[in-house]
């Protein structure tokens, strides 16, 4: 491919991707605005669980969301709004159903919720513990430099828990 061909290749692809209509400019900025205040109303609704306190089955109703969120304000032809607001309320009434069972019923939340994962105990990393958690010694002791903990002989406790995070019970210092 010569120069010249290429470069007309490429102007002729740089108007094609930049060649917008005006009406269909204005429609996405519509719907973009109409679902964001959908969305705002519904996160408000949600309430203020923070990403690394979301289980599983949250973070998956969340990419949902995020899913039938973004398809309306782009795909004008494939999703009308309507049908974007029906499937965000199924997901959110998912949502709540799912936090309403994990409340009411140890069964269900044993089924849903992860335990933790001890990690260390009485001054000895658990091996099995940092296996299943597929933590390696070196990033363990990463967290523990971040939790202000110098050596393992300070800790009684350590947990990789529900929500990703390490946990340390230390020693009491006598």
């Amino acid at each position: 491919m010569s120069t010249a061909s290429m470069y007309s290749w490429f102007e002729q692809f740089a108007q094609d991707a930049l060649k917008a209509d005006f009406d269909l400019i204005m429609s996405v900025i519509l719907r973009t605005i109409i679902v964001t205040l959908i969305v705002l109303f519904i996160f408000r609704w949600l309430g203020n669980k923070g990403l690394g306190q979301l289980s599983t089955f949250e973070l998956i109703i969340l990419i949902g969301l995020g899913s039938a969120i973004g398809d309306p304000m782009i795909y004008l032809n494939e999703m009308s709004i309507p049908q974007a607001i029906t499937s965000v309320v199924i997901v959110v009434v998912l949502f709540k159903l799912f936090d309403y069972l994990t409340i009411r019923s140890h069964r269900f939340s044993r089924l849903t919720i992860a335990e933790p994962i001890l990690l260390a105990k009485d001054g000895h990393t658990i091996k099995e513990g940092l296996d299943k958690a597929r933590i390696d010694d070196r990033e363990y002791h990463s967290y523990m430099r971040l939790h202000g903990i110098e050596y393992l002989s300070e800790i009684k406790l350590s947990y990789l828990e529900v929500n990703g995070q390490v946990s340390f019970i230390c020693k009491r210092r006598d």
